[in-house]
Formats: C-alpha cells, structure tokens, sequence
C-alpha cells in the first residue's frame, strides 16, 4: 500500500512540476536593408550647372510598396510581404533621401533643397514609387522599379509643368536571397535615377 501511494503521489506531482517549468523560445530576428542608391564616383556629371534650386518632395509610394517588409510577386496574381526582411526605415523616406543626394552630387542645381528648407526654390520635383520589388513570377526572376516624376517651375499661381514621365526600369537577381533583392533594386534605382537626372539636365537647359 505505502508503494501503491507513493506512485500515486509521483504521478499527482507531474503536472504540478510541467506548470512550474518556463518553455523559452529564441526569436527569429528580424534583419533590416538600406538601398543607399549611391552615385559612382566616377559617373560625376558633365554640362553647366544651373544657379537655379530645386526642391525635391518627399516621394509618394504605393501602398503595395510602402511597408518596410521587403515585396515578392511569386505568381501572376500573388503577392507576399517578407516580415522578417524588412527596410531600415520606410521606402518613402528612404528613396527621397538618396534622390536628394543623387541630386545634390550632379551638379544640377546650385541647390537642391527639401520642404525644410526657408530657401526659396525655383523648381519643384515630385515622383511617386510605383513599384519596388522582387520578381519571381517572371523568368529569370529580377527586381522591378517603377517610378513618376513631375517638374514645375515655381512662382505665379499657376506652376508650368517642364517634365512629365514614368520610368520603369529591372535589374536580374543573381538569387533568391532577401541581400539579392535589394542589390537587384539598388541597380534598378540607380538606372532610374541616371535617366531622370539626363531629363532633367535638359529640362532645365531649355529655361
């Protein structure tokens, strides 16, 4: 009897004890990107620098595209976001501030200024991302960069618009990897900033 209560007592006292025990689970760390779309040092710009400014808006994104969770189109009609590969800070903010940079290095304007600025501006800039992603559907995969811009000369009540035009612009991924999706998109970007800045360029030599 006393060995028939004991065992009972051992097997009363193991959900008691499983209570008392802590299951730790490590989390799965997020890893975060910069694009940090950068001009090469030796892609410095030729022509005349204007002495005009310019005022680059805070770019608009999509909302497919606006997330800092890195985007993947894997069919036709399907779409995911990576929750655990995401952008450092949101693509809005990040893509103005390398246009702006890219801008600033060209030797476009004497000035390129955001709406921060209390420096008055002759020109204005304003784009929206329309798509920023990596493309699995196609075949091979790459990334895809879409893109408006509209410049306007400022003054009066009614702003000229001088340029008009969307660009689209891929770049192959070398793999499926979250680091080659941004690389891809860095390229892509890069392009597109390239061919907005010669648009640009001329734009502003017909004024």
């Amino acid at each position: 009897m006393r060995a028939l209560a004991a065992i009972l007592a051992v097997f009363l006292a193991l959900p008691l004890a499983a209570s008392c025990v802590k299951l730790e689970r490590q989390p799965i760390e997020k890893r975060f990107y910069a694009l940090e779309t950068t001009r090469a040092q030796a892609a410095q710009a030729a022509g005349q620098t204007s002495p005009a400014s310019l005022l680059v808006r805070r770019l608009h994104v999509s909302p497919r595209a606006s997330g800092r969770e890195l985007v993947y189109r894997t069919a036709p009609s399907a779409w995911t976001a990576d929750y655990y590969n995401v952008f450092f800070v949101a693509p809005a903010d990040m893509l103005t501030q390398d246009l702006r940079t890219w801008l600033g290095g060209s030797a476009l304007c004497a000035n390129v200024l955001d709406p921060g600025s209390l420096a008055a501006y002759d020109y204005i800039l304003e784009g929206n991302v329309t798509s920023l992603h990596g493309d699995f559907a196609l075949a091979p995969a790459q990334a895809v960069v879409e893109m408006q811009f509209l410049l306007l000369k400022a003054g009066g009540d009614e702003r000229q618009v001088l340029l008009t035009r969307e660009y689209r612009k891929t770049a192959p991924l070398s793999g499926h990897s979250p680091q080659e999706v941004v690389q891809a998109e860095r390229e892509a970007v890069a392009a597109v900033f390239a061919e907005l800045e010669a648009d640009l360029r001329k734009a502003l030599a017909r004024k």
